[in-house]
C-alpha cells in the first residue's frame, strides 16, 4: 500500500513486593539485547535512531519526469510528457497534545516520527534534534495531492512532490501519458518502463527488477519468567520500500510473517498498535524501526532497548485480552490507547491505572490506561525501585484491561457507585487467572506456576502495608484451596465451583457486600452449603471498603 491507509483512574496503588527471585531472573537476562540476527547491527544504548544521509527515490517527480523524458527521446517522440504530481511528501508539527490527537484522528494518514527519505539505524525513539526537547517531534507522511492540507489546522511542510501510479511496479498493463491510466495501446510506455528507466536514471539501477525475493520476518520477545525468547503473536510489521510503498501484516501464532515478493530491500518496522488498541510512549506512537535489507528479519526483543521489551508485555496482555484465549471473559467493546509511562508513578505506588472515565466516552483519542516502566522490590527488608520485569508488565496490563472491561460495560453512575472493594478484587481475578494460563500455555514448569499462583493469588491477605481492596474475593470463589489452613486470619474459604466467566457476566449487579452475597447463594454450585458461604464472607464483610 502507499504511505494512506484505509481505515481513554482508579489507581491500583499497591507495593508490589517481590521477593529476590526477579532479581535473579533479570541479572540472568542483562546480556539479552535487540538484536536483528540477518545483520547484527549494534543498538545505541537508549534505542535513539540515528538519522543519516539521503536516500534517492524513483519516485520523485523529477526523477520520473527524467525517466520520461529518457524514454520520449529513445522513442522519437516529438511532443514531451509533462507529469504531474500524484501524491506529496510531507511532514506535520503538531503545536500540543492536542493537536496532535487531531492529526492521528484521520485514519488516512500514515504517521511516522522520523524521514522517510533517509537512512535510519534501528531504535524505538527520534526526536529532532531542531526541536526543544518536550516538543512533539515532526510527523512524517505522504497524501494525494488532493488532500487539503489547511484543514487540519496543523504547521505543515511539502517535502516533495511523488509521482507514483501503482504500488505494483511490475504493471505493464497500464501506461503513462499526460498523468493518466490509459491502455497499452494508447502510449508506448508502461508503468513498470517508467520505473525501471527512473532506476537507472536515479543511480539505483536496473539489477534491482531482475530478481524478486520474499520479505519475511519473526518477532520474539524475552520473557523473564520464562528465561527464553517467545514467539509474539498479532504483532503489525511493515516494510517500506523506495522510500515511499508501504505493505502490513500481522505475526502469527510462531510470531511469524510473510510478505508479496518484492525486487528491492525493504526496511522493516514495527507499529505496536491494532485495530482495538494503541500503545503510546507517553502520548505518541510506540513503535520499533528495523533495519533495511535484502533479506528475512529475526527480531529478538531483549532487556537493551527497555521500552521495546515492555511494549511486546503490554501487546501481549492486550492481544490475549481481545483476539487471544481470554478463558471466556468479556472483551472489552471499546478500542483503547495504553500510555507506556517512563519512570515511576509520580502519584505514590502504582503499577498501572485505567482512567473509567475515558473508557466510558473518549478512549479511541485518549490514554485511559497508563503502565508504568518502574515498579518496587522488597530487599533486605527495604523497598527499593527497580525496572518491571516483563511478567509483571504482561500482568499488570490485564489488571487494568479488567478495569476497562468492568467500566465499559456501565455507566458512570452505576460504576462509580460500585465498591472499591469489588472493582479491585476482580481485577486481581483476572489478572490471577489470565497470567496462570498464559503460562501453562508456555508450558511454565510446575515450581514457576506454583510461585506465580502464590504472587497473584493474594492467599496472605489481609497483609499489612496492602490496601485491602486488593483480595482474593473472587479467586477463593474459583479456587478449591483453603488459605485458612495455613495462613491464620485469612478467610475460612470452602467454597469453590464457580468460574470466572459467570462472575463476569453478572458483574454488572455486583456494587456492594449484599450484592456479592446475593450472588453467591443464588448461584451456589451443588457442593457449597449456605453455612459454607456465610463463613467463607465473614471476614471479607468485616474488613469491606465502599
Amino acid at each position: 500500500m502507499l504511505f494512506l491507509k484505509g481505515k481513554k483512574k482508579c489507581l491500583w496503588k499497591l507495593f508490589y513486593l517481590c521477593d529476590i527471585f526477579f532479581l535473579v531472573v533479570i541479572s540472568s537476562c542483562e546480556k539479552a539485547e535487540v538484536l536483528s540476527e540477518s545483520v547484527q547491527k549494534q543498538q545505541t544504548s537508549n534505542g535513539e535512531i540515528i538519522v543519516g544521509e539521503k536516500v534517492e527515490s524513483p519516485f520523485l517527480l523529477r526523477n520520473m519526469q527524467r525517466s520520461i523524458d529518457s524514454l520520449s527521446t529513445r522513442s522519437g517522440l516529438r511532443s514531451k510528457i509533462i507529469l504531474e504530481p500524484t501524491h506529496l511528501y510531507v511532514r506535520f508539527l503538531p503545536l500540543d497534545t492536542t493537536e496532535y490527537e487531531r492529526l492521528v484522528a484521520d485514519k488516512t494518514l500514515d504517521l511516522d516520527p522520523y524521514p522517510l527519505d533517509r537512512k535510519l539505524t534501528e531504535g524505538d525513539s527520534y526526536h529532532d534534534p531542531s526541536l526543544p526537547q518536550g516538543a512533539i517531534t515532526w510527523q512524517y507522511t505522504v497524501v494525494p495531492v488532493e488532500y487539503n492540507l489547511k484543514d487540519l489546522g496543523i504547521t505543515y511542510e511539502i517535502l516533495e512532490e511523488l509521482y507514483i501510479l501503482d504500488e505494483n511496479i511490475d504493471r505493464e498493463d497500464i501506461s503513462v501519458s499526460d498523468n493518466q491510466l490509459r491502455s497499452t495501446n494508447s502510449t508506448k510506455f508502461t508503468w513498470k518502463m517508467l520505473v525501471q528507466e527512473a532506476l537507472i536514471q536515479t543511480g539505483i539501477g536496473k539489477a534491482t527488477l531482475r530478481s524478486k525475493w520474499t520479505p519475511a520476518a519473526t518477532i520474539k520477545a524475552y520473557d523473564d519468567l520464562m528465561e527464553k525468547y517467545i514467539p509474539i503473536q498479532g504483532v503489525k510489521v511493515r516494510i517500506r520500500y523506495f522510500s515511499f510503498l508501504k505493505a502490513y501484516h500481522y505475526t502469527d501464532v510462531n510470531g511469524n510473517v510473510t510478505f508479496d515478493d518484492k525486487r528491492t530491500s525493504v526496511e522493516y518496522s514495527i507499529e505496536w498498535e491494532r485495530d482495538m488498541w494503541d500503545i503510546r510512549d507517553d502520548g505518541t506512537q510506540a513503535y520499533y524501526h528495523g533495519p533495511n535489507q535484502k533479506g528475512r528479519w529475526n527480531l529478538n526483543i531483549g532487556t537493551g532497548t527497555q521500552k521495546s521489551l515492555h511494549y511486546s508485555a503490554i501487546h501481549r496482555a492486550l492481544y490475549k485480552y481481545y483476539y487471544g484465549d481470554c478463558c471466556g471473559l468479556v472483551r472489552p467493546s471499546k478500542s483503547l490507547k495504553i500510555s507506556y509511562q517512563t519512570g515511576r508513578d509520580p502519584e505514590g505506588y502504582s503499577l498501572g491505572s485505567t482512567d473509567p472515565s475515558i473508557v466510558r466516552t473518549w478512549s479511541w483519542i485518549f490514554s485511559a490506561i497508563k503502565i508504568y516502566e518502574k515498579s518496587f522490590i522488597k530487599e533486605n527488608g527495604v523497598i527499593k525501585e527497580r525496572i518491571s520485569p516483563v511478567s509483571l508488565v504482561f500482568s499488570t496490563t490485564l489488571h487494568e484491561l479488567a478495569h476497562a472491561s468492568h467500566a465499559c460495560r456501565m455507566s458512570k453512575s452505576d460504576y462509580d457507585n460500585t465498591s472499591a472493594f469489588i472493582k479491585d478484587s476482580w481485577a486481581v481475578a483476572v489478572e490471577w487467572y489470565l497470567s496462570l494460563n498464559e503460562y501453562r500455555k508456555l508450558r511454565a514448569s510446575s515450581y514457576l506456576m506454583d510461585y506465580w499462583n502464590d504472587k497473584k493469588s493474594e492467599q496472605k491477605w489481609p497483609e499489612v502495608n496492602r490496601s485491602l481492596i486488593y483480595s482474593p474475593l473472587f479467586v477463593d470463589m474459583v479456587d478449591d484451596d483453603n488459605q485458612s489452613r495455613y495462613n491464620s486470619g485469612t478467610p475460612d474459604d470452602e467454597v469453590s465451583g464457580y468460574t470466572l466467566p459467570l462472575i463476569d457476566g453478572k458483574l454488572v449487579l455486583m456494587k456492594n457486600y449484599v450484592d456479592v452475597e446475593t450472588f453467591m447463594k443464588n448461584n451456589r454450585p451443588e457442593n457449597v452449603t449456605v453455612n459454607q458461604i456465610n463463613k467463607f464472607l465473614k471476614l471479607y464483610k468485616e474488613k469491606w471498603i465502599n
